[in-house]
C-alpha cells in the first residue's frame, strides 16, 4: 500500500544520510491525487502518524508535485543558510495508482489538463501528447521511428536498474498497438506505484555527518498555460524553457556543462521537447540527437547506458530508464529523477554508472503547465 511505499523510501533516505527522524526539521511531500487514487485526504496528518514528523507541507503540481516540494525545501535551506542556521529537511514524492482500473486512472490524470477545453471533451493525456507529436512530425523531418528509438533506448537503460518497472528490451516489432496516433502503446509511460525520498541540509552540516553527498546548485520552477489551445507554440515547453534559463543564469552553467540529465519522457515525444527546452538542441531539431544512437535496429546491440552525441560529446539521458521504463508514479517522479542523478554523481549506479561531474533533472507537470529544472554536482 502507499504507506509502505512512503516508509520504505523515507527510511532508506534517512539511513543513507546517517540521521534519525528526530533530526528532521521539516518535511515536504509531493503527491498528485491520493484522495482519488486511494480515497485518503488529510495527507500531512497521515504522514505525521507514519513518520512522526510535525512540520509537513504537501504540494501538488500534477507530475511535477515532488519537484515543487524540492523547490520549497531548497528555498527554506537557502534562507536558513543566510541566517547561518543548520536544518535537515525530508522531501518525499509518492503515488499509488494501480489499485484503479486503467480507465479510472486515465480519468484522474486528465484532471491535470484544462477541464473546460480538454477534459470535458474527452481528451486524455495520450491524446494531448499525440497532438503535439503529430505537429512535430508535420513541421520537422522526424519520423515515428525516432520516437520509438527513444523507448528502445530507455528500456535498454532500465535493464541495469534494479528498481525499474520494466527491465526488458523492446524492438521495433513491438510497436504495434495504437493508443493515439502517432503514439503507440510503447511510446507511453506506464501506470505505476512508487515513492522517492531525499534528505536535504546545509553544506556545513552535510560535511559533519560523515557521509557522501552532492551539491544541489539550483532548483528553478516556472509555469505556462495549462491548455494546449493557449500555447504560443505547440512545440515549445515554455515552462521548461523558462525554468532552465533561470537555473543557467543563477549558476553560470549551461547545457554544454551537463553530462547527465533525467528528463520527463511521459511520452516519447516529451523527451525530444525536454531536450530542446533545456538547450541541448534547437527547436525542431531534438530528433537529430536521437539519430546519434545509430540505426534503431542496432540500438539493442549496443551496451547500456546509451548516450546521445551533442556536438561530438556524450550526453546521457535517462540512465534510470526514464518514466517510460523505470515507471511514472506521478507524484514520485520529480524526486525519483533527482535520486538517479545523486546516485550517478556518487558512483552508486553499478553497471549503468557514467561518472558524471554535473547532472540535471527536468520534471514537467501535465502537458507543460509547470516545470522544475534542477542542477546537481559533485561538491569537489
Amino acid at each position: 500500500n502507499w504507506e509502505d511505499l512512503v516508509k520504505e523510501s523515507s527510511f532508506e533516505a534517512i539511513k543513507n544520510a546517517n540521521i534519525e527522524v528526530k533530526d528532521i526539521y521539516s518535511c515536504y511531500i509531493g503527491n498528485m491525487n491520493l484522495s482519488r487514487f486511494e480515497g485518503q485526504d488529510h495527507i500531512v496528518a497521515r504522514i505525521n502518524e507514519i513518520l512522526g514528523i510535525e512540520k509537513i507541507i504537501r504540494t501538488e503540481a500534477a507530475c511535477a508535485s515532488s519537484s515543487i516540494a524540492l523547490k520549497l525545501a531548497f528555498n527554506e535551506l537557502e534562507l536558513a543558510s543566510l541566517k547561518k542556521e543548520d536544518k535537515i529537511i525530508l522531501v518525499i514524492g509518492f503515488e499509488k495508482m494501480t489499485d484503479r482500473i486503467t480507465q479510472k486512472v486515465t480519468e484522474i490524470l486528465a484532471g491535470a489538463s484544462h477541464f473546460d477545453t480538454e477534459v470535458i471533451n474527452g481528451t486524455t493525456f495520450p491524446g494531448l501528447y499525440a497532438i503535439i507529436a503529430s505537429r512535430y512530425l508535420y513541421e520537422t523531418n522526424a519520423k515515428e521511428y525516432d520516437l520509438h528509438a527513444i523507448a528502445i533506448k530507455n528500456h535498454k537503460n532500465a535493464m541495469l536498474n534494479e528498481k525499474a518497472m520494466f527491465r526488458k528490451e523492446i524492438d521495433l516489432e513491438d510497436f504495434k498497438v495504437d493508443v493515439a496516433s502517432p503514439l503507440k502503446l510503447l511510446d507511453c509511460s506506464p501506470i505505476s506505484d512508487g515513492s522517492a525520498s531525499l534528505v536535504l541540509t546545509t553544506e556545513g552540516l552535510a560535511k559533519s555527518l560523515d557521509i557522501d553527498y552532492v551539491k544541489l546548485e539550483s532548483v528553478e520552477t516556472a509555469m505556462s498555460t495549462i491548455s494546449l489551445a493557449k500555447r504560443r507554440d505547440l512545440l515549445v515547453l515554455d515552462s521548461a524553457k523558462k525554468a532552465c534559463e533561470k537555473a543557467y543564469k543563477k549558476t553560470g552553467l549551461g547545457a554544454k556543462d551537463i553530462d547527465l540529465i533525467e528528463v520527463h519522457d511521459c511520452f516519447t515525444i516529451a523527451e525530444i521537447l525536454n531536450l530542446e527546452a533545456s538547450g541541448f538542441a534547437k527547436r525542431g531539431e531534438g530528433y537529430k540527437l536521437v539519430r546519434t544512437l545509430g540505426k534503431y535496429e542496432e540500438i539493442n546491440n549496443k551496451k547500456a547506458p546509451l548516450p546521445y552525441l551533442v556536438e561530438g560529446r556524450k550526453l546521457y539521458v535517462n540512465t534510470s530508464g526514464g518514466l517510460k521504463a523505470k515507471g511514472h508514479p506521478v507524484g514520485a517522479t520529480g524526486a525519483a529523477q533527482v535520486v538517479e542523478v545523486v546516485n550517478q554523481l556518487l558512483g552508486k549506479c553499478g553497471e549503468r554508472n557514467v561518472n558524471p561531474k554535473i547532472g540535471a533533472t527536468l520534471n514537467i507537470g501535465g502537458s507543460g503547465g509547470s516545470a522544475t529544472f534542477s542542477i546537481l554536482r559533485k561538491p569537489w
